[in-house]
């Protein structure tokens, strides 16, 4: 190592051939203090960015949630200006859109979803979503002639542009200023327990597994987009038909790890379910989120649920959002709750199970959010 060259300066910037000229002169430790000069500077500037990042997530956030036609323009204005910022979770077009449908007069919301410019066409398109599972109507979101703001290509495009009859039930996180509430989760009402002579008797019917990788994605969505704790979802066959009071049973019995090592006595509680409550309960997952996630918000929410519904009647997302409603409301609907060790029953812990209307498909989602 030659002695004559002086120390890297710190918050210096050096060309490639400078550090390969102390290279040649085997100024090994010259290198490693650069090198660590610029990964302290580099941990300083991140650690800004995302500062100045969470304080303009602030500032969009105030912007969309104060009522006024000029508060939603500067938003849009400021959007152009700060793309690379609101692309992340902190205040991205879905929650944007959430913030808007909750906080803007209906003119001025309608203003952002047809005024806004194709620049905002995810922003454009999540806000459709949120204003219809709010209630408006179409015809208001949905001029004689007009376009949907999504492109036919878009995910959020299969979705119906009417509510159907079991979405009504779709309830929103309390958003603020500060931050959001999450959605409130709904137990069992009239819950039956199973009990020991009721779960052997179903171990007389034998069921195969019929999972398969697309719709078992489509199944899980929600919990998955949710961010909760674990779940599991699977698809099975019986050799004969299933009577529906037999159900309780039956699913005490499956290859699941939701009840493996339930015992005779341990509770295991399910209840039949309207369709509608499936939803509220899919939709809920998605969009309100786990313990420590915000959820995916309206739009998604509503789009994660149908997909779940359409896997657990067994269609997949490749049929119409109308005839996986026709197939939902053809299929038997339960819910149940249990005290196995994979239900920990902390916070949110639930199990759907849909029996197809041939009485041999059974479909069955589970989801906790304790990991």
């Amino acid at each position: 190592m030659t002695g004559g060259r002086e120390g890297a300066t710190h918050g210096e910037r050096y060309p490639r051939e400078a550090i390969a000229a102390w290279a040649e002169d085997g100024d090994a430790e010259r290198i490693a203090a650069h090198g660590e000069d610029l990964a302290a500077r580099r941990r300083e500037t991140h650690e800004q960015l995302r500062s100045l990042d969470r304080e303009l997530a602030s500032v969009l956030r105030v912007l969309a949630l104060t009522p006024g036609r000029q508060f939603v323009e500067r938003l849009l204005a400021l959007l152009c200006r700060a793309r690379e910022a609101y692309v992340g979770d902190e205040c991205g077009p879905r929650l944007l859109a959430s913030l808007i449908a909750e906080g803007q007069p209906l003119d001025d919301a309608l203003y952002v979803l047809w005024d806004a410019g194709r620049e905002h066409d995810e922003l454009r398109a999540c806000l459709f979503h949120e204003l219809l599972l709010r209630g408006v109507n179409p015809e208001l979101l949905l001029p004689r002639h007009t376009p949907r703001p999504e492109p036919a290509w878009h995910d959020l495009a299969w979705l119906p542009d009417r509510l159907a009859d079991m979405e009504y039930g779709a309830e929103f996180p309390n958003l603020g200023y500060g931050g959001s509430a999450g959605i409130p989760y709904d137990g069992l009402t009239s819950p039956v327990w199973v009990d020991a002579a009721v779960r052997r008797a179903a171990a007389g019917h034998r069921l195969s597994e019929r999972s398969t990788a697309d719709l078992l994605e489509s199944i899980d969505g929600p919990p998955r987009v949710g961010g909760w704790g674990n779940y599991e979802a699977r698809v099975f066959v019986s050799d004969r038909l299933i009577p529906r009071a037999d159900i309780p049973g039956v699913l005490t019995t499956l290859p699941m790890d939701c009840v493996r090592g339930l015992a005779q006595h341990d509770r295991f509680e399910v209840e039949a379910y309207s369709l509608d409550k499936v939803w509220e309960t899919l939709y809920t997952t998605a969009a309100g989120g786990g313990m420590y996630h915000p959820g995916v918000y309206g739009a998604y929410g509503r789009l994660a649920a149908w997909r779940s519904i359409a896997g657990l009647c067994g269609i997949g997302a490749t049929a119409t959002a109308a005839a996986v409603e026709h197939r939902a409301r053809a299929c038997a609907w339960y819910r149940f709750e249990a005290d196995s060790e994979w239900f920990f029953n902390e916070i949110y812990d639930y199990g759907i199970a849909a029996l197809a209307p041939d009485g041999r498909h059974l479909t069955v989602l589970a989801a906790t959010d304790t990991d």
